[in-house]
């Protein structure tokens, strides 16, 4: 049977052994993917929830080791009331009768409470972890909640914007669009972010505002490449390449006519418009 010193976190941190070096690197391991997985939650805007997980584990672990400490001396304990028993039977059988049984329900009561206190113990312990978890659960849900009301919204005012810039009236687009945009920042949903920057891009050429326009058409490219999104990265290419014939620049509208055909499929309504779009130029 090991020794409680071989089972210790000191033993496990000092000791040159094979052991205690592979519980080391264990350790780091794990430390290292709870800051990972905690770095990722937060960089998300879910601080609140790494917050509560590593309270619960706190708590958790707290009431653990002092559950188990407990119980790892409660034979000691025992043997401690039991002699403290054993010496108040003699003293009573000597003589002090009142006194020894006075004294044997006490050690007697002693034994009583650190056995209830070790079930207090482990019992505090999981109703706080699970509490922490459960407070956990319900942030996230009303953070999903909140996230999908945000896309709704934004949803309608992109819509809104679209039938306002083809009806002509293009300030206004701008403004429906630029509100879905600040709404959708808040959501961390890339592709629809991609998506109303396009709209907007297209709001803002029809303005002459070729700069900005051209910028957010290229943000919105790029994020779509990245998520693996080729077909729509096609088509805000395809409006890129419009942007740059509208303003007289010729070559570099068909450079990227040439890109947007590498991306649509060739069955697509897009395809075949950027298709007739470079036989024209």
């Amino acid at each position: 049977m090991e020794s409680p010193v071989r089972n210790s976190l000191w033993y496990l941190l000092s000791t040159d052994s094979d052991e205690a070096r592979r519980a080391r690197r264990r350790l780091s391991v794990g430390l290292a993917l709870a800051l990972l997985v905690s770095g990722l939650l937060t960089a998300v805007g879910l601080a609140i929830v790494v917050f509560a997980t590593s309270l619960a584990v706190v708590v958790l672990v707290a009431g653990m080791g002092a559950f188990r400490a407990v119980r790892r001396n409660r034979r000691r304990l025992q043997r401690s009331a039991h002699g403290v028993v054993t010496a108040v039977i003699r003293t009573s059988s000597r003589g002090g009768r009142r006194v020894g049984t006075f004294l044997s329900a006490q050690a007697q009561g002693l034994l009583r409470t650190s056995s209830m206190w070790s079930s207090r113990l482990r019992g505090s312990s999981l109703r706080w972890s699970r509490r922490g978890v459960e407070h956990a659960r319900h942030t996230w849900t009303a953070m999903r909640v909140r996230q999908i009301d945000l896309q709704r919204e934004a949803l309608r005012l992109n819509a809104a914007g679209t039938k306002r810039r083809r009806s002509g009236a293009h300030a206004e687009a701008i403004e429906l669009h630029q509100r879905a945009l600040e709404l959708l920042r808040d959501t961390q949903d890339s592709r629809a972010v991609a998506l109303t920057q396009n709209n907007l891009a297209l709001a803002l050429s029809h303005v002459g505002d070729d700069r900005e326009a051209t910028a957010l058409f290229e943000q919105a490219a790029a994020t779509l490449r990245e998520l693996g999104d080729r077909e729509h990265e096609g088509r805000i290419m395809a409006n890129l390449a419009l942007a740059h014939r509208r303003h007289g620049r010729m070559e570099q509208s068909e450079d990227v006519l040439r890109i947007a055909l590498t991306k649509l499929r060739r069955d697509s309504t897009a395809y075949k418009r950027v298709e007739s779009e470079l036989a024209a130029l």
